[in-house]
């Protein structure tokens, strides 16, 4: 938190706990004043966004409770634990917080480069690699938001909505707010701006064009 004194600093701090004793919460509070997340993978492998966004716990402080989290992000899996996870099988601490942050109503966000089969695509039995793809349609299906690429541009042609002057991802609640602002029917995006599938059928049912600009 930027040109916060020491005493509002012990304030809030004071009033964190004070609610967390008072109401049995846990808080999510943390010293920079970002919101808490729960990171399986390495935190330099998270999209800008995330990192600007967040601030990070590693799995390996992890111990069964995820309402300290407000979101999990995956950056790396085995395809044993990408299986659990698709099944809900809370067996190891990855799939545990996975399947709990999907119960407990908390975003879960899965990079495609944590995918461990997809690395093998050319090479695999084609029925083989179809199984790993149904558990990871079946995430997205249980809400779990796949990120493609890890990397986004800054800067956006002049004619692009200003929301997207940073680094973003676009999800299905940006979508929906882009959706409000178009003008003439048209959204424009820097080159190679994620759009995650949820958000393209927002884009899809709103009759929303979406043009990429350099």
């Amino acid at each position: 938190m930027e040109n916060v004194s020491f005493e509002a600093l012990v304030e809030l701090v004071t009033k964190e706990v004070l609610k967390s004793v008072s109401t049995g919460e846990k808080s999510s509070f943390t010293p920079d004043g970002k919101p808490l997340a729960l990171l399986i993978g390495k935190e330099a492998d998270l999209p800008a966004f995330a990192q600007d966004k967040y601030s990070f716990r590693t799995i390996d402080t992890y111990n069964g409770d995820i309402s300290l989290y407000e979101c999990v992000f995956v950056c790396e899996l085995t395809c044993a634990e990408l299986a659990d996870c698709a099944l809900g099988r809370d067996c190891t601490a990855v799939p545990c917080a996975v399947t709990k942050a999907l119960l407990g109503g908390k975003k879960v966000y899965l990079l495609e480069a944590a995918l461990p089969h997809r690395k093998h695509k050319e090479t695999a039995n084609r029925a083989f690699y179809s199984m790993f793809e149904g558990y990871v349609n079946s995430l997205r299906s249980f809400g779990v938001e796949l990120i493609r690429q890890q990397w986004y541009g800054k800067n956006l042609n002049k004619d692009a909505i200003a929301d997207n002057s940073v680094d973003k991802v676009i999800t299905e609640k940006l979508a929906i707010n882009l959706c409000e602002k178009a003008q003439g029917d048209i959204v424009r995006l820097k080159k190679g701006t994620v759009i995650t599938p949820s958000a393209k059928d927002i884009f899809n049912h709103s009759n929303v064009k979406v043009e990429f600009v350099d």
